[in-house]
C-alpha cells in the first residue's frame, strides 16, 4: 500500500509553517493514479493555507510497482554529496532486512537521487530498455563530447518522449539549474548491438562490474574517476 507521513512544512514564499501529509512510498499497482501524479509533476504538491503558493516538495519516496518487480528508493542528494545519500540508502535497507522474517531476502532496491532520476528510470523500465546499457551510451556520448558535453556542469537523460525506433534522445540537462536544454540523438541500432553483446554470462557480469548500483550512474562515475577512458574500446562496443 502507499504510505503518507504528517510534515511540518514552511512555505518558500511567505514562510508560513503548516502541517500536512506527504507520500513517503507509492504503490502504483494499486494506486495508479500516483504514477501519473509523479511523472506530471504533482506528487506531494502543498498549497500554503497562508498565501495561495502551491509547491513541490522534494523528499525521500519509495517508488513501488509490483507487477513489473520494481522498486525505485529517491533520496533527494544535493550535487557532490552522493556518498550521503548512498550511507542512508545502506541505513534504510539494514532496517528494512531486520523487519523482514528470517531467511527472507529483500527485494532489489534501485537508487536515485533526484526527481528527475526518478522518472527516467520509471521511463527506461517502461520503453523495456537496459538501464546498464543505456549508462554505457552515456559514457560513450561523453567521452566523444567532452569539449561540448563535460559531466561536471551537464547531465544527461533519457528522452521517452522524442525517442523512436530509430533513435534514441538524451536531454542534455544544466547541472546548477536544472533547466533542460539540447536533445541528442543516438542510434537505436547501437543500443540493439550492446544489448546482443552482453546477452552473455561473462559480458553480462562485466557490465554489473562497471555499474553495480544500486545508484547507477555514468556521469556520477566519470567524476569519480572510476569508469576506465579507454572501456568502450576494451569492451568492443559499436
Amino acid at each position: 500500500m502507499s504510505q503518507r507521513g504528517k510534515y511540518n512544512i514552511h512555505c518558500p514564499k511567505c514562510s508560513h509553517e503548516q502541517v500536512t501529509e506527504l507520500y513517503e512510498s507509492i504503490n502504483v499497482q494499486l494506486s495508479p493514479e500516483l504514477k501519473q501524479a509523479l511523472l506530471a509533476n504533482q506528487l506531494n504538491v502543498v498549497t500554503c493555507e497562508d498565501c495561495g503558493l502551491s509547491f513541490r516538495v522534494d523528499k525521500t519516496l519509495l517508488y513501488n510497482d509490483p507487477a513489473k518487480g520494481l522498486m525505485i528508493y529517491l533520496i533527494p542528494t544535493p550535487e557532490g554529496h552522493f556518498d550521503q545519500g548512498e550511507r542512508l540508502f545502506a541505513e534504510s535497507l539494514k532496517r528494512l532486512s531486520e523487519a523482514l522474517p528470517a531467511g527472507f531476502n529483500p527485494p532489489g532496491v534501485s537508487l536515485v537521487f533526484n526527481r528527475f532520476e526518478l522518472v527516467e528510470r520509471i521511463f527506461l523500465f517502461d520503453a523495456g530498455l537496459n538501464e546498464r546499457i543505456i549508462e554505457y551510451i552515456k559514457y560513450m556520448i561523453y567521452s566523444k563530447n567532452l569539449g561540448k558535453l563535460d559531466p561536471r556542469s551537464k547531465n544527461l537523460l533519457f528522452d521517452a518522449e522524442d525517442s523512436s525506433e530509430k533513435v534514441l534522445c538524451f536531454v542534455v540537462q544544466d547541472v546548477a539549474t536544472r533547466k533542460l536544454e539540447s536533445v541528442l540523438q543516438y542510434d537505436r541500432g547501437t543500443y540493439k548491438a550492446l544489448a546482443e553483446m552482453f546477452d552473455c554470462d561473462e559480458q553480462t557480469a562485466t557490465l554489473f562490474e562497471l555499474f553495480p548500483g544500486p545508484h547507477i550512474s555514468a556521469r556520477m562515475l566519470i567524476l569519480r574517476g572510476e569508469l576506465d577512458p579507454d572501456f568502450p574500446e576494451k569492451g568492443k562496443a559499436p
